[in-house]
């Protein structure tokens, strides 16, 4: 059982970013201030929000030769871009966008699945004082950005009492997703491969005393495509900081599992060592499987969980994080490499690509609604919902009501200290699930002033 406290606030969440990203971006040039005329990358990058912040990069070192069209994933309550730009005069320029409405394409017959995003097109026209490609112009890849928070609750499949009193903090993790396609000799000399993926999964927080492990299956992304793995395990701190945990690089292996089981946190009053084990799976008939192990090691006692109650959170205190580099193979052409592109690609432009779970005590998975179980669960699962007429058995992890035990949210919303009701810390929440994500959008930055309080 949960054991809830009586506390009724928020916490915070610090924005997440990659350990390879910020390298990518100086390439380009990319940040505030003045550039370099001379030097000015025509190539330009695109955000979700006018700050430009790293959280909010959409798709990075574009080529746009007069006008170009790309299909984005963004924020649900997005209605416009920004293209951050070169000018001829020396500086850095933004520009915006409107999007319009795409379809989401395959929806696996769900309906609406509590994600708060969205697939929009854009069309960009490169302004008259931008830098001009030229033919020397060498494009070399281009990444696709994706990222958010997942929060689950880990009852399914018990019947909610109350619809909407949960409060989605039994796991919180961030995620950060950038596929980079590459197109040029050189540039696959630098990067390992035609495409890649870059996956961080770091855990924020967990209320409840049943999860073991975290994980996502990358739907799609099967060992044809997969050449390279490397896997790390990291504590991510503020500012940038990273202590190395453990690593495996470039792995040619269908399955890469590497494991530290002695670790602690610097100022860890614990003596009993904490663990993590991460295993990336390629040979899936579903895709590539990632799990993250050792969920129940991060609290100090039952009774604490981790992060998520009130008077014992330890503020600024790093996040475990798992990282994968998944690099494409080499040497393939037409339909082939059409194919791997493709399977590259759309985990960031197709949401349904990106299943995101937990595992409980006994390895029941908890996915959110309509995503399957992995191929290891399924029989289990199928055995489960044919002897409970409360689920749908039409659609993944879902009852008779519609319910779901995961939501997914852009980076930087907060999480709900334990027994803060979920529609009370999002007022809006509940309405843009009765609307089925037509009204309310924008409620993941709706939560209610009074009970918010930063974490970091």
């Amino acid at each position: 059982m949960k054991i809830k406290s009586l506390v009724y606030v928020l916490m915070g969440t610090m924005l997440v970013t990659t350990s390879c990203s910020d390298n990518e971006l100086e390439k380009g040039n990319d940040g505030p201030g003045t550039v370099d005329p001379v030097n000015a990358s025509a190539l330009v990058n695109v955000y979700s929000d006018k700050s430009g912040s790293e959280a909010s990069l959409l798709v990075g070192k574009v080529l746009v030769k007069d006008s170009r069209t790309l299909t984005l994933n963004v924020p649900a309550a997005c209605e416009k871009v920004y293209m951050k730009y070169n000018t001829v005069s020396g500086t850095e320029a933004t520009k915006e966008f409107a999007l319009s409405p795409v379809s989401r394409g395959v929806d696996q017959g769900t309906g609406f699945n509590f994600e708060a995003n969205r697939l929009a097109s854009v069309t960009f026209a490169l302004p008259e004082d931008a830098v001009q490609p030229t033919n020397e112009t060498d494009q070399g890849y281009l990444f696709y950005h994706n990222t958010g928070v997942v929060m689950f609750e880990d009852g399914w499949p018990t019947q909610l009492d109350s619809w909407y009193d949960e409060d989605f903090n039994d796991v919180v993790f961030e995620y950060d997703l950038k596929v980079t396609e590459c197109h040029s000799q050189q540039m696959m000399e630098t990067v390992g491969g035609k495409e890649e993926l870059l996956l961080t999964l770091d855990v924020r927080a967990m209320g409840g005393i049943y999860p073991t492990a975290l994980g996502v299956v990358l739907d799609g992304l099967k060992s044809e495509y997969v050449d390279q793995i490397t896997a790390s395990l990291v504590l991510k701190g503020g500012q940038g900081t990273m202590t190395d945990l453990v690593k495996e690089q470039l792995s040619t292996k269908d399955v890469v599992k590497i494991e530290n089981k002695n670790w602690n946190w610097s100022n860890d009053t614990r003596t009993e060592p904490r663990f993590a084990i991460l295993t990336v799976d390629k040979a899936q008939t579903e895709g590539t499987v990632i799990t993250l192990d050792g969920l129940s090691s991060l609290k100090d006692n039952n009774q604490d969980m981790f992060q998520v109650t009130q008077g014992k959170v330890r503020e600024g205190l790093p996040m475990l994080r798992a990282e994968v580099r998944l690099i494409g193979k080499e040497g393939l052409t037409g339909a082939e490499r059409d194919a791997q592109l493709a399977a590259f690609r759309e985990l960031i432009l197709d949401t349904n690509r990106q299943n995101f779970f937990i595992k409980v005590n006994g390895g029941k998975e908890i996915h959110m609604r309509g995503y399957a179980p992995t191929s290891a669960y399924k029989a289990a699962y199928d055995e489960l919902v044919a002897n409970d007429a409360t689920l749908d058995k039409d659609v993944y992890y879902s009852n008779t009501k519609g319910s779901t035990w995961g939501v997914k949210m852009p980076v930087g919303a907060r999480h709900a200290y334990e027994s803060v009701p979920f529609r009370e810390a999002y007022t809006g929440f509940a309405n843009w699930v009765d609307t089925k994500g037509a009204s309310n959008k924008n409620w993941y930055e709706g939560y209610h002033m009074l009970f918010s309080q930063y974490l970091f």
